[in-house]
C-alpha cells in the first residue's frame, strides 16, 4: 500500500512506537487526564502554536501466529497537520506497506480490509485518509469491541482486541481540535447507511 504520511510525520510515529520517546516536552497539560470506558484522554496544548493537541488512547494485547507470545499494543486517536489520525503501535513487527495489509470489524458488523499505512519501524499502522478515519471513528463510536487484524509475508498475522466503549466520548476532544473535513464525513455517513440497520 502506497505510503501517504510526510516525512516528518512517520519519523515522530516511529519514534514513539520504538519507544525512544521518553516525554515529549512539546506538549504541556491543559487539564488532568481523563477516562471514558478504557479510553485515557489526554488533554495537552502544543508549547509551539498554543493550540489544543488532545489525545485518545486506548490499550490491549496482541497474538502473532508465528510467536506464542502476547504482546502490549495501543490504539490512539489524535491531530496531525490540523486532521485526526488513527494509530496502531505494536510491540512487535507487524507488516511493511509493500506486502501487508490492514483489516478491522467492531462488534458483529462484518469488517474488511482498509487503507492503511506500515510506517519504516514494521511495528505501527496509521490511518489518515480522511474517509477512512471518520469510518473508523463513526464504527467504533457505535461499538463495544473492535477487533483489528495485519497480514504480512514475512511478520504473519496479527490480531489484537479493543474494548471501544467509549469511543464517541473520548474521541470528542481530539475531534474539536481538528475537525473531519465535511466530504469525509457525508462519505462516511452514506458508506453507514448502505452498511443497513446494525
Amino acid at each position: 500500500m502506497k505510503s501517504r504520511l510526510t516525512p516528518l510525520l512517520a519519523a515522530l510515529l516511529a519514534s514513539a512506537a520504538a519507544g525512544c520517546i521518553v516525554q515529549d516536552r512539546s506538549f504541556v497539560q491543559d487539564r488532568p487526564s481523563e477516562s471514558a470506558g478504557s479510553w485515557r484522554i489526554e488533554h495537552r496544548i502544543d508549547r509551539i502554536t498554543g493550540k489544543p493537541a488532545p489525545s485518545a488512547t486506548v490499550i490491549s494485547t496482541a497474538t502473532n501466529n508465528k510467536t506464542v507470545d502476547i504482546r502490549d499494543v495501543q490504539l490512539q486517536v489524535t491531530c496531525f497537520e490540523a486532521r485526526p489520525v488513527v494509530r496502531f503501535s505494536f510491540d512487535l513487527r507487524v507488516g511493511a506497506d509493500r506486502n501487508s495489509t490492514f483489516a478491522y470489524r467492531v462488534d458483529d458488523r462484518p469488517g474488511d480490509e482498509v487503507e492503511a499505512t506500515f510506517l519504516q519501524d514494521h511495528r505501527t499502522v496509521v490511518i489518515d485518509d480522511p474517509a477512512t478515519v471518520a469510518k473508523f471513528i463513526e464504527d467504533v463510536s457505535r461499538g463495544s469491541l473492535l477487533i483489528v487484524r495485519t497480514a504480512s509475508l514475512f511478520a504473519g498475522r496479527t490480531v489484537a482486541e479493543f474494548r471501544v466503549v467509549g469511543a464517541s466520548t473520548a474521541v470528542a476532544p481530539v475531534l474539536a481540535a481538528c475537525p473531519l473535513a465535511e466530504p469525509a464525513k457525508r462519505k462516511a455517513a452514506t458508506h453507514d447507511r448502505r452498511s443497513g440497520p446494525v
